[in-house]
């Protein structure tokens, strides 16, 4: 089994400053990130990286982060959780959540409070 420290975390967030502010949270923590500002050839990446957690922003440029979420969840990569993340508030609640990301996140958050959630992600995936 992988220790936390050394768990993987895929980041997709289309804002750079964002992106490199929260790799930089998880870098310092001891893990290993990749991000991403697309999702151009994900199966690809998060099959060569193999996340043990994946964070994806609600809004990706045109693209919707809740359908990369179920994207993911019907794929191969179903069991890998999902961290969602936005700024607009109420995507957490209803039965599409339970079926499609394991967390939601509103931003702007605290960096405990994500690093949290994403070791309570792994932490359940682990088991």
């Amino acid at each position: 089994m992988q220790s936390i420290n050394k768990a993987r975390i895929l980041i997709i967030e289309d804002h750079h400053a964002t992106l490199d502010a929260i790799r930089m949270i998880f870098e310092f923590e001891g893990y290993e990130v990749l991000g991403l500002s697309g999702t151009v050839d994900l199966h690809t990446q998060v099959a060569s990286f193999l996340p043990d957690v994946i964070l994806i922003d609600v809004l990706l440029g045109i693209t919707d982060g809740r359908a990369i979420c179920t994207e993911l969840k019907l794929s191969v990569h179903a069991a890998i959780p999902i961290l969602l993340m936005s700024s607009r508030n109420g995507f957490q609640n209803g039965t599409y959540y339970k079926q499609h990301w394991d967390d939601y996140i509103e931003k702007p958050f605290e960096m405990e409070t994500i690093t949290e959630r994403v070791k309570m992600l792994i932490s359940k995936q682990k088991k």
